[in-house]
């Protein structure tokens, strides 16, 4: 029997013109993932708002695993099935059900859904109830249910097929992956900042990583962590790389620096990053950067401290957690998978260096005259020289 996955998707559905451009890219990353977890060429057809993927007949319970880790990364999907090609005739179609039917032992109640997208002789209505009456009749014993059903029946006639499955998946949502432009990402190897690249990612936004390390002046923990974490980001994007960023000297100059109080240090650590962040920005035709910021969270994060932070870059940051609460964000980290790598234990080049009394209430024009004798442009420069780029 005929082997297939159908997939939705969602909101690029509404993008009118622009559609064309969003399922353009949103097949192509379907293509490119399934190719490479499977070694092999797939032929993926969009047909009447929906992209139907060929399997081949064999395809079993294992491959159907490795395909719902690789759809339920890629940005765009709604939801998304594994179904076979059946008849068109009600009779011949509740037979292959019945016949392709799993283990029903641990089901109380089920239901039957038809979509239709072709002219047929009875309605999806009429195609629900007789293909139950079919299921009831070949001796499924179970209760029929229609709102909440522990077992349902998917069925979509189009292409000339009756196409039904016994489950179907969420997708991902959002918009296909790298259709909204470049951003930068300032990226720590704590929990926020991952959770925020996701975020973007998921409106279509290229992330690119740049990591600021104090090694060797601490270990090389915090840098090994936040590759893992920008690796098991790089499953929901095309290309991704990260800019990894020897930042300790900086520290300790502006640590000892005669014209700034102790207390500015963490803020004019981040100050130094957002430049950094932004030349790179430059060099990769970026057109913002991104940051993991969380409003009244930790110090730096006051309104005046973020005020000033952001004052040193001249093109846009976006904080798309600055409203989340930390549970908000812990949730949506675990379920992205980093979780268990954010609440690892690491020196990282912030909280090594940080003041024990931190400013809370930074001014602009105090800290621009803090920078006044700093040869800002200059450790720019040789952070740029010194960053290492690392491919995923």
């Amino acid at each position: 029997m005929r082997r297939a996955i159908i997939v939705h998707y969602g909101e690029i559905g509404l993008k009118k013109g622009n559609v064309d451009y969003f399922l353009k890219k949103l097949r192509l990353h379907l293509k490119v993932k399934l190719e490479k977890t499977f070694s092999e060429t797939f032929s993926i057809k969009h047909t009447l708002a929906r992209f139907l993927i060929e399997l081949s007949e064999d395809f079993s319970i294992e491959d159907e695993e490795k395909a719902v880790a690789v759809l339920s990364k890629i940005f765009g999907i709604k939801n998304f099935m594994f179904v076979y090609g059946g008849s068109l005739e009600i009779k011949k179609l509740g037979k292959q059900i019945w016949n392709n039917k799993p283990d029903l032992s641990d089901f109380n109640s089920f239901r039957v859904t038809c979509k239709r997208s072709q002219l047929l002789p009875f309605k999806s209505a009429e195609a629900e109830r007789d293909l139950g009456a079919e299921l009831l009749d070949y001796g499924i014993d179970m209760a029929v249910k229609l709102k909440g059903a522990d077992f349902i029946v998917n069925v979509e006639y189009f292409n000339d097929y009756g196409w039904f499955c016994y489950k179907k998946y969420q997708g991902a949502a959002g918009l296909s992956a790298n259709t909204g432009g470049k951003l930068v990402c300032l990226m720590s190897s704590g929990i926020d900042s991952p959770v925020a690249a996701y975020k973007m990612m998921k409106r279509g936004a290229r992330v690119i990583f740049v990591n600021f390390h104090a090694y060797p002046h601490t270990d090389r923990s915090e840098s090994d962590q936040c590759k893992q974490l920008v690796e098991i980001l790089s499953d929901y994007q095309f290309d991704t790389k990260l800019y990894s960023v020897p930042f300790g000297d900086v520290q300790l100059a502006l640590r000892d620096a005669k014209s700034v109080p102790e207390k500015m240090r963490t803020i004019m650590y981040r100050r130094m990053m957002i430049r950094v962040a932004e030349s790179i920005s430059r060099k990769e035709s970026a057109k913002g950067l991104l940051t993991g910021d969380n409003f009244g969270q930790v110090a730096s994060q006051t309104s005046e401290n973020m005020f000033v932070i952001h004052e040193a870059s001249n093109i846009p940051v976006y904080q798309p957690l600055i409203a989340y609460d930390k549970e908000e964000i812990i949730k949506v980290a675990e379920q992205i998978g980093t979780f268990n790598v954010s609440k690892l234990s690491c020196e990282d080049s912030c909280s090594v260096f940080m003041p024990k009394h931190p400013e809370l209430k930074a001014n602009v024009y105090d800290t621009l005259k803090y920078e006044e004798d700093l040869p800002i442009e200059e450790w720019i420069e040789k952070l740029l020289k010194d960053s290492e780029v690392i491919y995923f």
